[in-house]
């Protein structure tokens, strides 16, 4: 072959080779319309077998007139307290008056999925948060309820009285 021959083989070849080597790395972009919506304030930081947010819940579509913004804090605070098996945060979401008694809830996987109607009962409003147990047992429904009891303190704060 002679040296004319030999350089054009050459360039074609080498042309070749950036064009397949650039083909793997193309990237195909198509417009959407679709907005990435921001990560929920009360995601759980991920741990063993855990890989997502527990709780779904629209805080901002919450528009119950019943339902204050101190009832939603303190459901906030509760229900990560809740998904993350924080003890300690879980007794300072609850009334004084609560203790303990509420402490087995923590042992239950649940996805929280959405707040109910509230319900204004006396001087309670009970404000149903519902979702899905995570351990499906077979029989039961994976739906679940937990409605929690709000009672205003002698300081005039909704307090969680109750989970029911």
């Amino acid at each position: 072959m002679d040296k004319p021959a030999r350089i054009i083989s050459i360039l074609i070849l080498a042309a070749g080779v950036s064009v397949f080597t650039g083909c793997g790395k193309q990237e195909i972009t198509t417009p959407t319309n679709e907005a990435v919506p921001p990560a929920p304030e009360s995601a759980v930081k991920e741990g063993p077998g855990q890989s997502a947010s527990l709780d779904e819940i629209k805080w901002n579509e919450v528009k119950d007139p019943l339902v204050e913004d101190g009832m939603i804090t303190k459901l906030k605070v509760a229900l990560d307290a809740f998904i993350s098996k924080d003890l300690d945060q879980f007794h300072a979401a609850l009334s004084p008056t609560v203790k303990t008694g509420h402490d087995y809830l923590l042992g239950q996987p649940v996805k929280f999925t959405g707040i109910a109607e509230a319900i204004k009962e006396k001087d309670r409003i009970l404000v149903p948060v519902v979702g899905e147990r995570l351990n499906k047992e077979e029989g039961s429904s994976p739906d679940i309820r937990y409605t929690f009891y709000f009672e205003k303190d002698k300081d005039g704060l909704w307090q969680i009285v109750s989970i029911d």
